[in-house]
């Protein structure tokens, strides 16, 4: 099967543009920390879980799908697929980075939004990305308030990170 993804995928997947017929659920799974499991066993390989990462899309139903140009197979997603663990700026453009080789701007591209008082990123091909809870409390030491919103100051960006009650 992963011989047959790494053809499918090539180096650029275009997910957007894919529309495989659905061929069913997969017994793959991401916990709300993101790691991935397969069978109820943890990925061993952090390369695997790169390739995978790299065809998944969240679709309008609410679920999460990997995708090639021939084939979509449903995954079980416990929250969101991506943890956001560590922020660093780099010639003024701030990023967030997570395990698996997850890389984000911070931009209008990408919008922070809450969800149930959890601060998330929108990333691409419809996912977020829950910024864990180590960041968020040395986030949460350099807060201050604007509008009745708790938030920092990243670049142009105002993210938020909790709401004044």
């Amino acid at each position: 099967m992963i011989e047959r993804l790494v053809r499918q995928v090539g180096e650029n997947p275009k997910l957007d543009s894919w529309d495989p017929p659905l061929c069913g659920d997969i017994d793959i799974e991401i916990d709300r920390e993101g790691n991935w499991y397969c069978q109820g066993e943890p990925f061993r390989r952090p390369a695997l879980v790169q390739l995978f990462a790299s065809v998944l899309r969240a679709e309008s139903d609410g679920h999460h799908y990997l995708v090639t140009p021939v084939e979509k197979w449903r995954v079980r997603v416990q929250d969101a697929p991506f943890l956001l663990t560590e922020l660093e700026s780099d010639d003024g453009q701030w990023w967030l980075n997570g395990p698996n080789g997850v890389r984000c701007p911070v931009s209008d591209d990408h919008p922070w939004l809450l969800k149930q008082g959890i601060p998330y990123v929108r990333l691409w091909h419809g996912m977020l990305g829950k910024i864990s809870r180590a960041l968020y409390y040395r986030l949460a030491e350099q807060a201050e308030c604007r509008d009745g919103e708790y938030g920092v100051q990243l670049g142009a960006q105002w993210c938020v990170l909790g709401e004044k009650e």
